[in-house]
């Protein structure tokens, strides 16, 4: 298992059980050194929160990691995109999803607008992904059962166990894949 980290120092308490290579995103190189004998690619890349961003550069990086795994035959890419994301047909908008994304429209353009421009870019590739698109992430323990449906969103929140089992269960499950499931609690 590999980690491509800016700053592995905040990865120490795992340095033993990954290896975690040192780099960015927007690199090439470093891209294809964390992509390189990979059998799937989770993706958590996206703008930081309440930072200056440019949308272009994560489109720039969504093509590049396509590319590295189209270069390595790595197939399988799961990627967090979030619940106001635009991704699925024939979706459901009722009020609190609609009142979300002009919520975060007005405080974090930027952020919309680049995972709008990494979804275009991913869409139209020929891997095997999956844009798993969860609400407010909560910390805390699996208390609820998860729910995930291409076309509703049934809470505002998921807690981040239970979406970091979904997640690495779409590894090898072929179930979303070329989807983009809402995932929330129920």
């Amino acid at each position: 298992m590999k980690t491509l980290a800016r700053n592995p120092e905040k990865l120490d308490e795992l340095k033993d059980k990954i290896d975690i290579i040192r780099g960015s995103v927007f690199e090439l190189s470093s891209i294809d050194s964390a992509i390189e004998g990979t059998e799937a690619v989770l993706s958590t890349i996206g703008p930081p929160p309440a930072k200056p961003c440019n949308p272009e550069q994560y489109r720039e990086a969504m093509k590049n990691i396509v590319a590295a795994m189209e270069k390595h035959a790595v197939k399988r890419y799961i990627h967090i995109g979030g619940a106001v994301h635009l991704g699925g047909e024939n979706e459901t908008w009722d009020f609190k999803r609609k009142f979300l994304r002009l919520f975060l429209s007005i405080v974090s353009k930027p952020i919309l607008v680049a995972k709008q421009k990494e979804w275009e870019v991913l869409k139209t590739s020929d891997l095997d992904w999956t844009l798993v698109r969860p609400p407010r992430i909560t910390s805390g323990k699996i208390t609820t059962k998860l729910l995930a449906d291409e076309k509703n969103l049934y809470s505002l929140s998921v807690s981040v166990e239970e979406l970091s089992d979904f997640i690495l269960d779409q590894i090898k499950s072929p179930e979303w894949i070329k989807k983009a499931p809402l995932v929330s609690s129920k």
